[in-house]
């Protein structure tokens, strides 16, 4: 089954939670804090499999939530870290955030990987905490929760050629003929109701093995496709993969040129990149003319082209039946998408100045921000709002350790500056402290 876009939740596993414990142990005198620390929870990545073109598999569920990390043990035993989840996603998947509809990804490469989300910290066991001023610490840290997101993937056809046309020009019978893809293939419109996706081999053309590209048959493009008629608004947005276009046209229509012009009104209309594409103009069907016939056909196509000012690529006229003229086109096909390949302006990836948001690798200058609101004030920081997160409340010994952190990260220092006074309130994330001067 086809499926080129889902929604979904995404969430890293927690950290697991640190052990205070104290050795007790017959023979062993003094024994100190053994606690270890939490295991780190797992992060959720996608990676990038060439051999999938569908995202119907995410679409089996709609939460995925990676492995959380277990807690430590006494002994100084560290808990295990969580599994990383792992999604495959087949080429040129854009990954959005679902609530702001960012850009935050684009995938293209096969075995390519974007961390979507770190795991949680693990939280550190009291022997962590043990100090010469400390030495008998009775509090460890709580496992860092993991982080949620709702995404949505669309997935867009990576292809070096994109065959577009009207409906019932011959498009599938143009696929199944030079691929090995068997599209469902009948005299009547939309009978393509999904991208079909094949590798163009040119060895039984007279290639050598190993010459390739892969061709995508686009579906359903009609006059009004970008305002949603049709099939065409489902799968315009994979035309912008391809590096070349294959425009086939039916002989057997009373206007090729109103056909070519209703289709290039329409990828303009959707995206006026699409229409600047590189592009070959084919006609098909040849097997229903005589080769006079054809020879006038291509001519007044041309002389058309050529009225209206349009420059095209190479004109070709062939039978996707029969065979007839589909060598001399397959090795043209051939030798554009090479030229293509190695022309540097060649980009798959969209250039959408997005930022690709990697948390793993962002790093914490231990900054932080106040605000003062009436006679409260609030506290912003990655560090300090994961630090207070992690804190065991039921502990009085973890929470004088969060003021212990703010003093020396010198939160405490400007809340003074700012004139508070004792007993004021200081919110930081969901943690509510008390200002003791």
């Amino acid at each position: 089954m086809f499926c080129d876009q889902v929604s979904a939740t995404l969430i890293a596993g927690r950290g697991g939670d640190g052990c205070a414990s104290f050795r007790r142990e017959k023979f062993v005198a003094f024994g100190g804090p053994d606690g270890g620390n939490g295991g780190k929870g797992g992060s959720v990545v996608l990676r990038v499999n060439s051999n999938l073109n569908s995202l119907i598999d995410i679409k089996k569920q709609k939460i995925y939530k990676a492995e959380e990390g277990t807690a430590g043990h006494r002994f100084d035993r560290a808990g295990r870290s969580g599994e990383d989840l792992v999604l495959e996603v087949p080429p040129g998947t854009l990954v959005y955030n679902e609530d702001t509809d960012e850009l935050m990804a684009d995938l293209v490469e096969n075995n390519e990987q974007f961390v979507m989300l770190e795991g949680g910290k693990g939280g550190f066991g009291n022997a962590h905490f043990t100090t010469s001023i400390r030495q008998a610490p009775d509090f460890a840290e709580k496992g860092e929760p993991g982080k949620e997101i709702h995404v949505r993937l669309e997935m867009q056809l990576v292809a070096d050629v994109g065959i577009i046309g009207l409906p019932s020009v011959g498009k599938s019978t143009l696929i199944s003929r030079l691929t090995k893809v068997k599209p469902k293939i009948a005299d009547y419109p939309f009978t393509t109701l999904i991208p079909n996706l094949g590798v163009a081999d040119m060895s039984p053309w007279g290639g050598d093995v190993g010459q390739s590209f892969v061709m995508a048959d686009i579906p359903g493009l009609i006059e009004g496709a970008h305002e949603g008629k049709g099939l065409g608004h489902e799968f315009l947005r994979h035309i912008s993969r391809t590096a070349l276009l294959v425009h086939v046209l039916d002989c057997q229509s009373k206007d090729m040129m109103k056909d070519y012009e209703v289709i290039m009104k329409e990828l303009h209309a959707y995206d006026p990149k699409m229409a600047k594409l590189s592009q070959i103009v084919a006609i098909n069907k040849s097997d229903t003319i005589d080769k006079e016939t054809q020879d006038l056909l291509v001519k007044e196509l041309k002389d058309s082209f050529k009225k209206k000012k349009l420059k095209i690529g190479k004109l070709f006229i062939f039978s996707s039946v029969t065979g007839e003229g589909l060598k001399k086109f397959m090795f043209y096909l051939w030798e554009e998408v090479q030229k293509l390949a190695a022309s540097p302006a060649t980009v798959k990836k969209l250039d959408s100045g997005y930022r690709v948001f990697r948390p793993h690798l962002e790093v914490d200058s231990g900054g932080f921000d106040v605000k003062k609101v009436e006679n409260e004030f609030f506290v912003t920081g990655k560090r300090i709002e994961q630090i207070v997160v992690m804190t065991n409340f039921g502990n009085r010994s973890a929470i004088f350790r969060v003021y212990d952190v703010m003093e020396k990260m010198g939160i405490l220092k400007k809340i003074r500056s700012m004139g508070a006074e004792l007993g004021n309130v200081i919110h930081i994330g969901e943690g509510i402290f008390e200002f003791r001067g």
